[in-house]
């Protein structure tokens, strides 16, 4: 690897003065991310579908730096590579909205993912006689991998498109695609699968503590989708064994530091469901709390129910409009509505006129144990709305709204 472009990496007192340049203004705008040291925007900038060629993606990213954001999340496959490359464009250039510079910033990256040009370098790999080891093929065009021959070979990609010497954050991207793949392809003993994933976990932690002892990283975590499922889904991952896995391959001072979960209004499952720790009496929000890990909450507008994905935001209007495209937007015109008039109750009156999208953002931002909300801001009005909620002070009773919502829809 060339030399990267950006030196340094995110610093406790970096961050920390640049959360006090909008001290006046963001009410509960930063956090701690657990025990990094490192305090965090409230808000955090999500990369999907964010790539380096629109320039539409550039101004958002500079208008969110410039609001206060200083959390952004992106992942190797994000737009094959252009969302890490965006990043890098703008935190290397001045005046760009990165405030402080480089040290006051964030960055988080994911790895795990095999496909598009990741898939053609591993579909080379395998006809040069040299494949990647413990290679997932779940599915055509996506395989997934977590051995360290794969990870060091992603870890030197990614840092090369973002161009630092140091990934504040490297986070495995769904490990859970290897029980995903068991189950859906093998079958067989469900507690020896469960071994076999936690076996790799701790080969590639082992590979991740290496790379924070070279100064490559800050430190490891991981996003998983199914660190939230009950403890009997044949998918689910857990917080505490991930956490053992860390243990025995870095020592008492690991560094795994962060977990990324989805969380929203319908999938409440962090903050509800124990599934982990002693005798899984914790949710995945509790044990993290307990560990001093900081949490990432992905997917706040989008909710999976059902195999249906159900947007947590008013419809944009858009003309002209076919018959059938109206009477789907007066279905989820009803459903947001629905969903307002249930967490309603429990809001202060000064902001039940708001729009759902801002409700469902400061109801996840204000749940204890969040560090930050992960919000899709590809364009700049949606970086205004969404920022704008850290204005706001903290909602005391966020898991309140959550069981409501449960209690309407059961």
């Amino acid at each position: 690897m060339s030399d990267p472009e950006t030196p340094g990496r995110a610093t406790p007192e970096a961050t920390r003065a640049r959360a006090a340049r909008f001290s006046d203004t963001h009410v509960h705008g930063y956090a701690t991310l657990g025990t990094t040291g490192l305090t965090v925007s409230r808000i955090g900038f999500g990369c999907y579908r964010v790539d380096d060629r629109t320039p539409e993606h550039r101004r958002a990213l500079e208008a969110a730096l410039a609001l206060g954001c200083n959390l952004i999340d992106t992942s190797t496959n994000y737009t094959d590579g252009g969302s890490e490359t965006l990043v890098g464009d703008v935190l290397r250039r001045p005046g760009r909205g990165a405030g402080e510079g480089r040290e006051g910033v964030v960055v988080v990256s994911k790895i795990g993912y095999v496909q598009g040009s990741n898939l053609t370098l591993a579909l080379e790999r395998e006809r040069s006689g040299s494949p990647f080891p413990e290679m997932v093929k779940y599915m055509d065009g996506c395989w997934h991998c977590i051995h360290p021959e794969f990870l060091r070979d992603q870890l030197e990609r990614s840092r090369r498109r973002l161009r630092l010497a140091t990934l504040d954050v490297c986070l495995l991207h769904n490990p859970e695609y290897f029980l995903s793949d068991a189950q859906r392809h093998r079958g067989g003993d469900l507690e020896e699968r469960r071994e076999e994933f936690y076996r790799r976990l701790r080969q590639a932690f082992a590979f991740l503590e290496e790379a924070a002892d070279r100064g490559g990283i800050g430190c490891y975590g991981a996003s998983s989708n199914t660190a939230v499922a009950p403890p009997d889904d044949p998918e689910a991952t857990s917080v505490g064994r991930m956490l053992e896995a860390a243990a025995a391959a870095g020592g008492s001072r690991h560094r795994f530091r962060v977990l990324q979960i989805p969380m929203n209004l319908l999938e409440p499952g962090g903050a509800l469901v124990p599934n982990t720790g002693p005798g899984n009496s914790r949710t995945a929000i509790e044990e993290t709390a307990a560990a001093g890990l900081g949490v990432l909450v992905n997917r706040p507008l989008n909710a999976i129910v059902g195999n249906r994905l159900l947007r947590l935001a008013e419809i944009e209007v858009s003309e002209p409009r076919s018959a059938l495209e109206e009477a789907a937007a007066a279905r989820l015109r009803r459903f947001t509505a629905a969903i307002g008039e249930a967490i309603d109750p429990v809001l202060p009156a000064s902001r039940r006129s708001e729009s759902l999208s801002r409700k469902a953002i400061w109801i996840l931002a204000s749940t204890p144990g969040v560090s930050t909300v992960l919000v899709g801001m590809r364009r700049e009005p949606y970086v205004r709305d969404a920022m704008g909620v850290l204005a706001w002070p903290p909602l005391s009773c966020s898991l309140e709204a959550y069981r409501r919502l449960i209690r309407e829809s059961g």
